[in-house]
């Protein structure tokens, strides 16, 4: 029976203890449910006046209960001191749910004190070798909300392999929003699929870093920009600012399925001026392609040939692959005076396969560095 059933785990190397709920961690379940963070991605009662008392009551008086009935094992996840984190005596909840058949479903949530060390990785992959070692599951499922790239970075830590976004997936507080599916099997390797950011690179005059919610106005100006719109014609016209946050989507997308790297370019790390990114990785030859476009603001002062050699210079150190190349219009001279400033030359021509913001179509140069 609930507390004493339930099965101390823990992982010494990551300072995380997964325990039983206690009437000690009240205070700060309620911190917990009433962040906003916590609201928006999950499902805790939010009544008027704030998630409170009671409301923390019970929540664990249905921990209890299901554990006792053997529907769903709950566990606090509590924080040991580590170099640089202070201990936390709750730092969120996790928990795996029978669905019946062999099939079982995780669900966790930090404290917003408790985020930015990892430990609910390291919280999952106890749940996960006690669901599949001990409890006798055949398969774990995660779900979350599109756009929960916490909670799903957190899932591909602990092996879960990303299945899909299924259209109105979950009832989030009567509303069927759009869900993000993850599974990992018992047969499965139980490794790490988590990926990272694109690296921090910098040059004499260029800082390159990933894009972040504060570049969404600068891309918007690039993007409505008449130049970049005639030769990047695949931009939504007109662009507003529901296109750049599908724009940064979408290279997060590339980024978790290891298809891409995009960098924001800056002269000091701050003001957006430009995009460059690499692409291709996972194809059949290693062979990356990189793209780029500039604010109106950066252009004609060969910062974005700077950050195309840094990133050219990074691939060859990290051995990323064994050939790059850049892809122009024949018409575009300032793209074409990017790649040869950079070190890239001319290897071949593809006539009218390049389509225009006008309509028409032009040349495609290739371009490789030697």
């Amino acid at each position: 029976m609930f507390p004493d059933a339930v099965p101390v785990l823990d992982d010494a190397e990551a300072g995380v203890v997964l325990r039983a709920h206690s009437e000690a961690d009240l205070p700060a379940i309620i911190e917990q449910c009433r962040d906003p963070a916590t609201i928006r991605w999950t499902t805790v009662p939010t009544p008027e006046g704030g998630y409170g008392a009671d409301e923390a009551r019970a929540f664990v008086d249905g921990i209890r209960r299901e554990w006792d009935a053997g529907q769903s094992w709950h566990w606090a996840v509590e924080l040991l001191p580590m170099a640089g984190h202070p201990g936390q005596s709750f730092g969120g909840s996790i928990s795996v749910s029978d669905h019946g058949s062999g099939i079982g479903e995780v669900a966790f949530g930090l404290h917003p004190a408790a985020r930015g060390r990892r430990a609910m990785a390291a919280a999952l992959r106890l749940v996960r070798d006690h669901g599949f070692d001990t409890l006798g599951f055949r398969v774990l499922r995660w779900r979350a909300v599109v756009g929960n790239w916490g909670s799903r970075w957190t899932a591909a830590a602990a092996g879960f392999r990303f299945d899909g976004t299924v259209r109105s997936l979950l009832n989030h507080r009567d509303e069927l929003l759009d869900g993000w599916l993850a599974t990992i099997t018992a047969d499965d390797p139980r490794a790490d699929l988590s990926w990272s950011s694109p690296p921090r690179l910098s040059g004499p005059r260029v800082v390159l870093r990933p894009f972040t919610e504060s570049d969404l106005d600068r891309v918007v100006q690039a993007c409505c920009d008449p130049e970049t719109q005639h030769w990047l014609a695949s931009l939504p016209r007109p662009y507003a600012i529901e296109h750049a946050r599908a724009y940064l989507e979408d290279l997060r997308e590339q980024t978790a399925q290891r298809t891409g790297l995009t960098w924001c370019l800056t002269s000091d790390g701050d003001r957006c001026l430009g995009s460059v990114s690499l692409t291709g990785f996972g194809g059949y030859a290693r062979r990356l392609e990189i793209g780029y476009w500039a604010h109106p603001a950066a252009r004609g002062q060969g910062l974005v040939a700077e950050a195309v050699r840094v990133i050219t210079d990074h691939v060859h150190d990290e051995d990323l692959a064994e050939s790059v190349i850049i892809r122009c219009a024949a018409g575009n001279a300032a793209s074409r005076q990017v790649a040869s400033a950079a070190g890239y030359r001319q290897n071949g021509i593809q006539p009218a396969s390049e389509p225009l913001g006008d309509g028409s179509l032009d040349d495609l140069i290739s371009y490789t560095r030697p």
